[in-house]
């Protein structure tokens, strides 16, 4: 999966809480989208359940055609055909190997790292967990992708220069296209459960310019100061 894509146009530019491992026993609908792992579990007091979901590529690496944990190790960027097998507990994929070592399918144990906490889906490969995020009132989408469509003049969107199509979460997106340039305008498309925040400086330091949520989709913003950088945070229940 490539987690972005740009089509460019023409720029003018506490205590830890305890839980065993093996959600796969009591979560129900459990599925792999876009390298994120979804699935319904029931929360503590047995009166409800929370779907939520768990961004994989953010803690799992290909090691020379192996699956292993790892934080942001990138898995998809040299595997394919992944898929969940043992109920949703284990991710099975066909990785590319190195000189030392065959391309082959691999398999990893989802609950090592991985469990039910009150309902959510949540990893605790940094560390124990020690407080349940709050239940979101924004479903998981059943499309993750999310398109900005901008334009380095202020026009009010009316003439694009460039699409970025956005579906991995990360901390600042900046597009080094190796001259200095700045984006006026924007607009957001099948935006279902983002929120994106534009900044000045490429390194996302500072005020936030702009922001595009589910509730602004297709309206187009104009930027009080040229934006070179994203954030881009899911608004569901996501690890």
């Amino acid at each position: 999966m490539k987690l972005f894509k740009f089509t460019l146009l023409a720029i003018g530019l506490g205590g830890s809480l305890v839980h065993s491992q093996g959600y796969s026993s009591e979560c129900t609908d459990m599925s792999l989208i876009d390298s994120w792992l979804i699935g319904t579990c029931p929360t503590d007091d047995g009166t409800g359940e929370i779907t939520s979901s768990v961004y994989l590529p953010n803690k799992i690496e290909n090691s020379e055609g192996t699956l292993k944990w790892k934080i942001d190790g990138s898995y998809w960027s040299s595997c394919d055909d992944c898929e969940l097998v043992d109920s949703g507990s284990t991710l099975q994929c066909y990785c590319d190997g190195t000189y030392a070592s065959e391309d082959g399918t691999t398999t990893l144990n989802l609950e090592t790292y991985i469990a039910n906490y009150d309902g959510h889906l949540l990893s605790n490969l940094t560390g124990a967990i020690t407080s349940i995020p709050t239940n979101s009132s924004y479903a998981v989408p059943t499309n993750f992708d999310v398109e900005l469509e901008l334009s380095s003049e202020n026009n009010t969107c009316s003439v694009l220069g460039a699409y970025l199509t956005l579906n991995d979460p990360t901390d600042c997106y900046y597009l080094n296209l190796g001259v200095e340039y700045t984006w006026a305008c924007g607009t957001s498309v099948d935006n279902e459960g983002w929120e994106i925040v534009g900044f000045a400086a490429e390194d996302c330091s500072g005020d936030a310019v702009a922001t595009y949520t589910p509730s602004n989709v297709n309206t187009c913003l104009t930027f009080s100061t040229g934006v070179q950088a994203f954030s881009i945070t899911p608004l569901w229940n996501a690890d």
